[in-house]
């Protein structure tokens, strides 16, 4: 993937910002105008945005001559609100899910997809909770009402929204195992995880058993190897497409997919994460103007925690 960079100047035109701009398969850093508020909606100047899977799979089912700003995720401060903007006013600090696109100087959120960014998190750390823990949230809170006490298995727990789960079991008072490489076990245990399975080297349906909650955020044949270690009665919840019915319901357990982030669950992350319960780890930071190298590291999908483009300052 290219970058074309555009001379910087012309960002500095009045009602215009720099964004990153998808057209037939390249990448190019733009000026192009500053988008406006309609009703219900804010605008927030982006001081950092998350690259998640979601947005390198939007650009590669684009179709020809699609133009788009990529991204979901950011932090940053409003600056100008539509009506009916409820409690947002300009110069509040805030994390949002974007209408439009994230990777770009301002962004648009509808009112009910943003929330006050956590004191205890600086705006990069931030930015990396909005869809993989709005993800990781409805899964064991929403779907599965994840109990003290009970057994949650995490697949791919190094991932944005495997980290995203195991501290949110972890704070609902859950014995957590999670899947991961053991390069990433350091981070594992320091975010709450009780028990750590090397998918290269154990087969994790040979080694565990009576577990109440699996999320599975890998891939297909992963949620049908996780039906085997559910107890009867409990739940399997995937956020890579549903695991096959009629092999849960002949093992008598629930399964689950969770659905698409709202924003409408931030306000309890960001409470989560101010009560010192739930924290981003960044492992990789770029400019904006790396936009296409930031989304092909997150393709090879090796990171642990989030890769985060720093917007302004």
């Amino acid at each position: 993937m290219v970058l074309w960079l555009f001379a910087a100047s012309a960002a500095s035109a009045t009602g215009n910002m720099r964004a990153v701009v998808f057209i037939d398969g390249d990448f190019q850093l733009q000026s192009v105008p500053k988008p406006e508020p309609h009703a219900g909606q804010v605008r927030i100047k982006v001081r950092a945005a998350s690259v998640n899977p979601v947005d390198w799979k939007e650009t590669s089912r684009a179709v020809p001559g699609t133009r788009l700003i990529p991204g979901r995720d950011l932090s940053g401060v409003i600056d100008a609100v539509g009506d009916a903007a409820g409690p947002w006013k300009v110069g509040q600090a805030v994390i949002a899910i974007a209408t439009g696109g994230s990777y770009a100087q301002y962004a648009i959120a509808a009112v009910n997809a943003v929330a006050a960014k956590p004191k205890r998190l600086s705006f990069d750390e931030a930015a990396g909770i909005p869809v993989a823990g709005e993800t990781a949230w409805r899964a064991l809170v929403t779907i599965a009402n994840v109990q003290p006490g009970q057994r949650v298995l995490i697949h791919g727990g190094a991932g944005g929204v495997g980290s995203s789960a195991v501290q949110i079991a972890k704070a609902r008072g859950a014995y957590v195992i999670a899947t991961a490489s053991p390069s990433h076990y350091g981070l594992l245990r320091s975010l709450g995880a009780d028990q750590l399975v090397d998918y290269h080297s154990v087969r994790f349906e040979e080694t565990l058993q009576d577990i109440d909650v699996v999320l599975n955020t890998v891939d297909a044949d992963t949620g049908a190897r996780s039906i085997a270690v559910v107890r009867p009665g409990g739940i399997l919840v995937s956020v890579v497409g549903a695991a096959p019915d009629a092999q849960c319901e002949a093992a008598k357990i629930r399964c689950a997919v969770t659905g698409h982030a709202t924003g409408e669950m931030l306000g309890s992350l960001s409470g989560l994460a101010d009560e010192g319960k739930f924290r981003v780890h960044i492992d990789e930071r770029f400019p904006l103007a790396e936009a296409a190298k930031a989304l092909e590291l997150n393709h090879q999908g090796h990171t642990g925690g989030k890769i985060i483009l720093e917007v302004s300052r």
